[in-house]
């Protein structure tokens, strides 16, 4: 399967969204009530936290492609192309 970053970044957004909102369980609790957060929640949170500090995208990477485009010197060959738009369509045929 293939997942995008777009599918990850929507996930990710999702994921904050239902965090955000307060259960009806947790506003019932008394305020002596303490929460604990688990090992494998912390590693998930250091996981997301290091996902959504860079950038999806490297920006050396796209100076030099934005330059070759503007200069006419980026060729991408049409073999390449077709492998691509077969191979996702293959993807989006099997779900």
């Amino acid at each position: 399967m293939i997942i995008s970053r777009a599918e990850v970044a929507s996930a990710i957004s999702a994921y904050r969204t239902v965090k955000r909102k307060p259960s009806v369980a947790s506003v019932a609790y008394d305020t002596a009530d303490s929460f604990v957060r688990s090992e494998a929640a912390a590693s998930i949170q250091t996981f997301v936290t290091a996902a959504t500090a860079e950038p999806f995208y490297r920006s050396d990477l796209v100076e030099d492609l934005r330059h070759r485009i503007a200069e006419g010197r980026y060729f991408v060959p049409t073999e390449e192309i077709v492998e691509k738009l077969l191979g996702r369509l293959i993807v989006n045929a099997a779900m």
